[in-house]
């Protein structure tokens, strides 16, 4: 005797078609949101990047995301340091002077475009006056580097000093069971994550800027050799750059092809596993049970809808997917 309650009536099946094609488009229409059609070099090209997503990533994961993008020259390593501000003597304030805030931070960046200008004049094809201009190019960069993080020197200061007193609160026995105390604590670090965030976006324009001098000064050697240009893009390219591409890639991919499977109801099972790893991940980048997170409860209720989907098979209605399971799974 047969389960009727194993069994989807019309209804049911009707909300299963018009679940999956709301999905499907959702997925479809963020995947083609991230492309741009270029007319420089005629054809199509991803036009997002992940790196918002990854650098905000928090909870246990947070590691992991953060490692798959740019770490902005190691500015959490070298320029986010606990540095208390004091009355200094004479000779510290002289030590002070020829050691800002910002120094091992500027070394590591200038270091880092030093390897980006070794790897652009390495380029087959170019003349010693292109190699000069890229070492001008180079020189004003980095001195235009140097002028800005000196006027953002007291500020840095400032914001080291906060990092500092910010450890301190951390160290009191009231931090791990006082509520107003890991409330202060929250908000404190909330704020000073988001001071940094104007100068490393100032160092990365700099460097947008040092690139697009370099890309000019060799496009005569892209001109006379169409291979120097494959050659100039990889070696302006970091591997950090190139990591966070692909990733980039991948999430446009993903999220198109989920929608167009989905749309048509091809390999529906598949896809919906796939879109519901998908939203895993970010909801697993913004975990709900942390303080200041943004919110998933959108994807918390698509990822369940894909479950069902996956469950149900429910492309075998109105989808492609009928066709393969009238030839090999009716039988079950």
């Amino acid at each position: 005797m047969s389960d009727s309650r194993r069994k989807l009536g019309g209804f049911a099946v009707l909300a299963l078609v018009l679940l999956r094609l709301a999905i499907g488009w959702h997925f479809f229409t963020e995947g083609v949101d991230k492309l741009e059609y270029d007319p420089t070099a005629g054809r199509v090209r991803v036009a997002f990047s992940a790196e918002g997503f990854l650098t905000q990533a928090k909870g246990p994961l947070a590691g992991y995301f953060h490692a798959l993008a740019p770490d902005g020259h190691g500015w959490k390593q070298l320029l986010a340091v606990p540095h208390q501000i004091r009355p200094l003597s004479a000779a510290e304030s002289a030590d002070e002077k020829r050691t800002p805030p910002y120094h091992v931070w500027a070394e590591r960046i200038v270091d880092d475009w030093n390897a980006i200008l070794a790897s652009a004049t390495a380029v087959p094809g170019l003349t010693e006056d292109q190699i000069r201009q890229a070492k001008e190019a180079f020189a004003l960069r980095k001195q235009e580097l140097a002028d800005y993080l000196e006027t953002q020197s007291a500020a840095m200061a400032e914001y080291q000093h906060e990092l500092w007193r910010l450890e301190q609160w951390r160290a009191t026995p009231e931090a791990g069971g006082v509520p107003f105390q890991q409330e202060r604590i929250a908000t404190k670090t909330a704020e000073t994550s988001a001071l940094p965030t104007p100068w490393v976006k100032q160092v990365a324009e700099l460097e947008q800027g040092l690139l697009a001098d370099f890309r000019e000064i060799l496009a005569p050697a892209e001109a006379a050799a169409p291979a120097s240009a494959a050659a100039t893009e990889n070696a302006l390219t970091s591997p950090q750059q190139a990591r966070l591409k692909w990733v980039s890639l991948a999430a446009t991919g993903l999220t198109i092809g989920v929608g167009v499977c989905l749309l048509l109801g091809f390999f529906t099972r598949l896809a919906s596993v796939a879109g519901a790893l998908f939203l895993l991940s970010v909801i697993a980048a913004q975990p709900p049970w942390l303080p200041g997170v943004e919110p998933t409860i959108h994807q918390t209720v698509e990822l369940s809808g894909l479950l069902v989907l996956a469950g149900t098979g429910a492309g075998r209605w109105l989808g492609l997917d009928y066709f393969t399971w009238a030839l090999f799974g009716r039988h079950e």
